[in-house]
């Protein structure tokens, strides 16, 4: 199965909205659960830090899948999408490891959790789209 620029932009759209919308429900809870834990710009932080993330890895996820499912004859499975979530996000996750001032070890560690978020995404990404058909813009739906 070929996938055509035009649904590579599509997967990419869906899965980061999918990675935003996560972001946001993480920061409302903790917004509702421990308010004073948040500065005044934080959630505007949390978008301009998130935002770039989860676009430059939902990029790097669907050029994957284009990739992995550039020669298949039969559709990729669900753990090998995962894992092309898993590897996107940990690709993005390479760029983010010098800053900050905790520690390349911590920042190892957040980019580990980072690309597990990125698989989870993926997950919901493929149930949304295989059973909801959301990003179906071809003839046969991923």
């Amino acid at each position: 199965m070929k996938i055509m620029p035009r649904r590579v932009v599509g997967i990419a759209v869906v899965w980061a909205t999918l990675w935003l919308a996560f972001w946001v429900v993480i920061g409302t809870i903790i917004g509702l659960v421990d308010p004073d834990s948040m500065d005044p710009g934080e959630p505007v932080g949390m978008l301009a830090i998130f935002g770039p993330i989860g676009l430059l890895s939902s990029g790097a996820f669907a050029g994957l899948l284009a990739l992995g499912a550039r020669d298949a004859s039969r559709r990729p499975s669900f753990f090998r999408i995962a894992g092309f979530g898993v590897l996107g996000t940990a690709i993005v996750q390479l760029a983010y490891l010098g800053h900050g001032d905790n520690g390349l070890l911590a920042n190892v560690q957040m980019a580990m959790l980072f690309s597990v978020i990125g698989g989870i995404i993926t997950a919901v990404w493929f149930v949304v789209t295989r059973f909801g058909r959301v990003a179906d813009v071809g003839s046969d739906a991923w």
